[in-house]
């Protein structure tokens, strides 16, 4: 009976056989890598998240550096008052009597009415030199050349080679057209002087010494007078006269005082430290989840069993231990699972008493602020446990990369030292079909013999 296969050659299917030797072959290893690189990479996102959580506690806790640990201040006035008053947390508690003399103003010129041409097309005023200085500053040469002098070009020249200093508009009305040149500087210190010079005299308009040009509105300082005291200001913004208060004059009350109320305002504190609760929170839960260790049918967090996280839950509740009293003593309290909670009316007597009580706990020199900052600091900085822990994983997936890359090198050269074989087989098979064919034929003759 002759050799039967299917297929090329022999009839040997070596696609279908080389295809499950090397899923036999692959599986196992493949198994192995594909489990590890997937651990790697779902530590290394926990790790991320870990990283997320507590810098989030650490930006909390930056904000009560400074200033940022002391009750904030609100500053109240009449609506009438002429001005306005912001207090930062250095602002002393007070009442003040101010009123509003005069506002800070800018120095502002105007030329003569210049008419236009029959066309309506601008005539030429002049050409030279404007000198323009601000305040006794070293003067700016503006060069107006010869046929571009109309006040548009006086104008467009000014603000192109002296807009640092002041600004030019030019306004045209029934009459004609009016250049106007504002100085940039408010107050006294920034009158505006101009002087002409060269050219064809026609400039010479426009000097403020010899020319038909006027002043709008004079350089004037602010002037505001705080319980009899008087302050003259270049500015409409007074940062200095109150210190930690922000005055903004707004309009001119002459011989008018209005009060100014400064008081403690604990609500922007209260609000950082809830900020700081809740991350601390937040934090602790996400510790716990990250390192659940699953059982009864829970699955376990990605970094179950790490030592870095019981490291870093410990090290937080240490903190919160080592000062459970002072933050007691402004209404923290602690539940079961370390959280957090604020008693606000526990705080605010304690800053009734006390108005520096946080930043004698937060700041950043006191013991659980400064503890605090540095345990964070252990986990985040640059050589901290967390960038040393993802810097581990990142190799270890570089590692496993280089791992799957030779698996897979030895994985094609086995494939392809199984298909020789079995191509080497085919031709083989396919050979002793044709021997038997030809036996089979001579067999048959024989038997045809008389």
């Amino acid at each position: 009976m002759g050799i039967t296969a299917s297929g090329i050659g022999s009839g040997l299917d070596v696609n279908s056989i080389v295809s499950q030797l090397m899923q036999a072959e692959r599986a196992p290893a493949e198994k192995r890598l594909t489990a590890a690189e997937t651990e790697t990479k779902t530590q290394i996102s926990a790790f991320g998240t870990l990283s997320s959580v507590l810098s989030s506690l650490q930006s909390a806790l930056k904000k009560f550096d400074g200033n940022g640990a002391l009750a904030g201040r609100t500053a109240s006035t009449a609506s009438d008052a002429g001005f306005s008053a912001s207090a930062s947390t250095s602002a002393a508690p007070g009442r003040y009597m101010i009123s509003v003399e005069a506002l800070a103003q800018a120095h502002r010129l105007q030329s003569a009415v210049v008419a236009r041409n029959g066309d309506g097309s601008q005539p030429q005023l002049g050409y030279g030199t404007l000198a323009i200085s601000v305040g006794g500053s070293s003067p700016i040469n503006v060069t107006i050349t010869q046929g571009s002098g109309t006040l548009n070009d006086i104008r467009n020249a000014i603000n192109n080679q002296a807009g640092d200093q002041v600004s030019a508009t030019v306004v045209r009305g029934d009459a004609g057209d009016v250049l106007f040149i504002t100085s940039r500087t408010t107050g006294s210190n920034g009158a505006i002087s101009i002087v002409a010079s060269g050219g064809d005299g026609g400039l010479g308009v426009l000097d403020t010494s010899t020319g038909t040009i006027i002043t709008k509105d004079a350089a004037q300082d602010a002037q505001v007078v705080i319980d009899g005291i008087t302050r003259t200001s270049s500015s409409n913004t007074i940062t200095d006269a109150i210190s930690g208060v922000t005055l903004t004059l707004t309009k001119a009350v002459p011989g008018t005082p209005s009060a100014l109320e400064v008081k403690e305002d604990p609500t922007p504190l209260k609000t950082t430290l809830n900020g700081f609760i809740s991350a601390y929170n937040t934090a602790l839960a996400q510790i716990r989840s990250l390192s659940a260790s699953g059982g009864e049918g829970a699955t376990p967090g990605p970094l179950s069993g790490d030592a870095a996280t019981r490291s870093i839950q410990q090290s937080l509740r240490n903190a919160i231990g080592a000062s459970y009293q002072a933050l007691s003593a402004l209404g923290l309290k602690t539940a079961v699972d370390g959280s957090l909670t604020l008693d606000t009316s526990k705080l605010d007597a304690a800053l009734a008493s006390d108005p520096n009580a946080i930043k004698k706990v937060f700041g950043e020199n006191a013991d659980f602020g400064h503890g605090m900052r540095s345990i964070l600091q252990n986990m985040l900085g640059d050589q901290g446990l967390i960038p040393s822990r993802q810097q581990s994983l990142n190799d270890r997936t570089k590692a496993q990369a280089q791992q799957r890359t030779v698996f897979e090198d030895r994985m094609a050269r086995l494939e392809a030292t199984y298909r020789r074989q079995f191509s080497a087989l085919d031709t083989l098979m396919a050979q002793l079909q044709g021997t038997s064919n030809y036996v089979s034929q001579q067999l048959a003759q024989l038997n045809k013999a008389p």
